[in-house]
């Protein structure tokens, strides 16, 4: 049986389920809300809107809690970019676009694009929390919607990041599931493989690692 080391705390691994079901049910009754014929998964208006209301304060909490949690544990140090990440952020995107078939160690927990993600979604909650504050309330924020533009501009943008988070989460689930069950179980137990990135490189699976075709052939 292979090593492992521990690599996600209970909180990490709370907060990341919490944040992602919750994200995925707000954008599921967000898409009904805003077409309900084109996307009825949910009995009705009444049902979709309170699922809407209380994962939005679901939210809220989970990404202020993983804030906090950051802070006090020092965990924010694995999400501070670097300089050297803008370009090694290169070979990532060569590997997960199957350009090259080495998964780049980049020496901390989380790879350039993982903390990119994890950083981008602090403000564009914000955006989503403010803007969906204004729609449910367009009487009692009616100053505030007119300062952004009106409501039509508030639902465009509200609109736009919505997908902005979908995509997000797909890309997210793609990049896990390409690597394996190494990654999800980790988030599940909060243990990985110690030997995932060997030596600093990975060949992706059913890969020949370079020479060894030609070893084989003499």
């Amino acid at each position: 049986m292979k090593p492992l080391e521990y690599r996600h705390t209970f909180l990490v691994r709370f907060f990341h389920w919490w944040n992602g079901i919750a994200m995925i049910l707000l954008a599921l009754s967000g898409f009904y809300i805003h077409t309900p014929l084109k996307f009825a998964i949910f009995p009705s208006m009444d049902i979709a809107r309170q699922i809407h209301f209380i994962f939005m304060y679901a939210v809220a909490a989970g990404v202020i809690g993983r804030i906090y949690y950051a802070c006090a544990s020092g965990d924010s140090k694995n999400f501070k970019l670097r300089f050297a990440d803008f370009g090694n952020m290169i070979g990532l995107m060569k590997y997960y676009l199957f350009i090259s078939d080495e998964l780049p160690d980049f020496g901390e927990k989380y790879n350039p694009g993982q903390k990119s993600m994890y950083l981008t979604f602090v403000p564009l909650i914000l955006i989503q929390g403010i803007t969906g504050i204004i729609l449910y309330w367009p009487t009692l924020f009616n100053h505030l919607g007119a300062f952004f533009g009106g409501a039509h501009v508030i639902r465009i943008v509200h609109y736009i990041v919505a997908w902005i988070f979908v995509y997000c989460i797909v890309v997210h689930l793609y990049l896990d599931f390409s690597e394996g069950w190494a990654n999800i179980v980790g988030m599940i137990t909060g243990h990985r493989p110690a030997d995932f990135h060997h030596q600093h490189q990975k060949k992706r699976p059913g890969t020949i690692p370079a020479g060894a075709e030609k070893t084989a052939k003499g």
